[in-house]
């Protein structure tokens, strides 16, 4: 909660003159005349006078100090921001081309998106969709549909050279058409957010290039692509085998982001490439694991052909006006909402441009001379300066605007809203999903509290707390946990090692035993190296797991039913040890903590239904181990839960 701001305008003028007339007797006892027409009180009504216009002027801080101060922070006040969704385009009649900007809109014509890139509509029907894992191939054709649930499109486990299939029941298109695959994950929000990551992330690593010369620079690594996994898409050939598609552009990561794949129709494909007779008919092409692994196996939730990317910012008109030459000029444009950063102007005397003008959304730190313009995006009104603060536009000057509508919260409609096009181009559209990434311009209050969360957020891994945080926000890599080791070198583990982490990570699948694949720990690592400290070292690491079985003898209260029992007290331990949901509080075993033998006793001995624990002993790493000592782990040691064996006695008689 932040601190509330004190009142600094306290005092009147009238206080300010009385308190001052009220301290003369003992800083100046000469002084005896307090009268109006002494030129000394005149001069302290003076400086009372601009006490109480400075007090209220610190009361008010205009915006443009506050807009610097924050700018000295590294905020600026975001602008409104588009939505986009993917959408579904099916021809009436025959396959046909579609240029880029075919707007579509919802039924009441109040929303419209533009699509982004051309597009061939072609008449093949997605027939069948198949799971190939291994010799395993199943068909999940009826699991690709528009919703919530998902499916493994590799498998539970997928292994280089598992693929999906997309079965179409003819040829996709003439040689040489750009075809566009679009899949969803489902998670099209989260996904958006991770894209947006990623481009920071990569942004940053190019201007640092920029800044400190390439060649100084080793992570020349493109944070876009999947850190481990690596796709190819193939279709099957005449020559019935399976071939590279051309000029493929993935936006989909290797089917973990929701995106369109985009390549070049072949003139070659023939039918079949799936071991089935049920399929064998279909014109396949197909997305295989090439190389690399995933950490956790991606999850889809509909694959469509012919999807293109659309956003809400709509082309429309060129808008011409005249420079009156005068200072301050304004223009009001015939549609509104403005599309943020998507106006373009051009000012041309007698023919001849004048530079190139940019726009901004203050007119901070604009100088006189420099060819700035103003947008208000909600009213679509164009300001110029004024002289003293950006240029004025010479006097008859032409002036031609290009700009987009759209931009903001209204373009986030639910799926199936935008359902037709606005120039009757002989195609059906489709939404399968909602759209989303529209936001509206960020106010300065908003500024203001956005400078507090970062701020509050780490950028440089200093304290402990920061490599874990950060390492936990690495764009685009699945962490579940993460837990930094200071002074800790995982060559050397008996020895402390001054300035020297070590992060343990842990992906958030398999769900029993999650060890982070080496292509994991690189990208965290690389991540955290460019935020740590220059005179420390960073290593990121997997834990080292200790499987610990339990053996125990239970005495059962009196009406239990002992298999159930059994089984609870199996969960329970299972449940205890587990490296994400276990522990003492639940949120994981606590990473380099001993195993007590009294707590494993107390569990067992608070289940329901149990009198007392008449035994217990327990296997590590398959060896038996002391049975009055505690289970010492290394300090990235982690429990792994082994086979345990209950034994459940009541009365005379017993049961395993």
């Amino acid at each position: 909660m932040p601190l509330p701001l004190p009142t600094l305008d306290r005092l009147t003028y009238d206080e300010l003159v009385s308190e001052a007339r009220s301290s003369l007797p003992a800083l100046a006892p000469a002084w005896t005349d307090y009268n109006a027409h002494d030129p000394g009180i005149t001069l302290l009504e003076l400086v009372a006078w601009l006490a109480e216009g400075a007090s209220y002027r610190l009361d008010n801080i205009p915006d443009e100090s506050i807009r610097a101060f924050l700018r000295l922070t590294g905020v600026v006040p975001r602008a409104a921001q588009v939505a986009e969704t993917l959408l579904l385009m099916r021809p009436i009649a025959a396959a046909l081309s579609l240029p880029s900007g075919v707007r579509v809109q919802t039924q009441d014509g109040r929303v419209q998106f533009q699509s982004s890139a051309e597009l061939f509509v072609s008449d093949a029907n997605l027939a069948a969709v198949v799971s190939g894992a291994g010799n395993d191939y199943q068909d999940v054709t009826l699991k690709n549909k528009p919703s919530s649930a998902v499916y493994l499109p590799f498998g539970e486990t997928p292994q280089l050279g598992d693929a999906l299939y997309l079965g179409f029941d003819r040829a996709l298109a003439p040689v040489g058409s750009v075809v566009s695959v679009g899949v969803w994950t489902g998670h099209e929000l989260e996904d958006l957010a991770t894209r947006t990551q990623l481009d920071v992330e990569q942004n940053a690593i190019a201007d640092e290039a920029l800044r400190l010369c390439a060649g100084l620079l080793t992570d020349q690594v493109n944070w876009l692509q999947h850190y481990a996994a690596r796709t190819v898409w193939e279709y099957y050939a005449s020559s019935n085998q399976w071939q590279p598609l051309k000029n493929v552009v993935d936006h989909t990561r290797a089917l973990t982001l929701s995106g369109t794949v985009r390549f070049t129709a072949p003139g070659d494909q023939t039918r079949g490439g799936v071991p089935s007779a049920a399929q064998s008919g279909n014109y396949f092409i197909r997305c295989r694991l090439a190389r690399g692994a995933y950490d956790c196996p991606p999850r889809i939730a509909y694959v469509a052909l012919n999807v293109v990317t659309a956003r809400h910012a709509v082309d429309q008109p060129p808008e011409i006006s005249r420079s009156s030459g005068r200072a301050g000029q304004t223009f009001e444009l015939a549609q509104k909402p403005i599309a943020p950063g998507s106006t373009g102007i051009t000012v041309a005397l007698n023919g001849v441009a004048d530079g190139e003008w940019h726009t901004a959304l203050a007119w901070d730190g604009v100088g006189p001379h420099e060819r700035i313009y103003l947008t208000t995006p909600d009213t679509g009104v164009v300001t110029f300066g004024d002289g003293r603060i950006g240029r004025v536009p010479a006097a008859g000057a032409e002036i031609k605007v290009n700009y987009q509508v759209g931009g903001g919260t209204r373009g986030n409609v639910a799926a199936g809203s935008l359902i037709q096009t606005t120039n009757t181009q002989p195609v059906t559209v489709q939404q399968p999903f909602a759209a989303c990434g529209g936001t509206a311009a960020e106010t300065l209050n908003q500024a203001k509290a956005r400078a507090v969360r970062e701020f509050a957020t780490p950028t440089r891994a200093v304290t402990l707390d920061d490599f874990e945080t950060l390492a936990l926000a690495t764009p685009g890599v699945l962490v579940a946990r993460a837990h930094a080791i200071p002074d800790y070198h995982p060559a050397m583990p008996c020895i402390p090692v001054s300035g020297s982490t070590s992060v343990v990570v842990l992906p958030p699948c398999p769900e029993q035993r999650p060890e982070p694949s080496a292509a994991l720990l690189t990208r965290v690592q690389r991540y955290l190296e460019r935020r740590r400290l220059l005179t420390s070292e960073v290593h990121v690491i997997a834990p080292h797991y200790t499987k610990v079985a339990i053996r125990a003898r239970l005495r059962a209260r009196a009406d239990v039913d002992l298999r159930a029992l059994g089984r609870l007290a199996r969960a329970a331990l299972e449940q205890f040890f587990h490296p994400l949901h276990g522990g003492p509080d639940g949120h994981g075993w606590p990473i380099g903590r001993a195993v007590y033998r009294s707590e494993v006793l107390a569990l067992l001995n608070d289940l329901d239904g149990v009198s007392h624990v008449e035994d217990m002993t327990w296997h590590v790493d398959g060896l038996a181990a002391s049975r009055c000592g505690n289970i010492t782990l290394c300090r990235h040691g982690l429990v792994a839960s082994g086979i345990h064996e209950i034994t459940i006695n009541e009365g005379s008689g017993c049961h395993e």
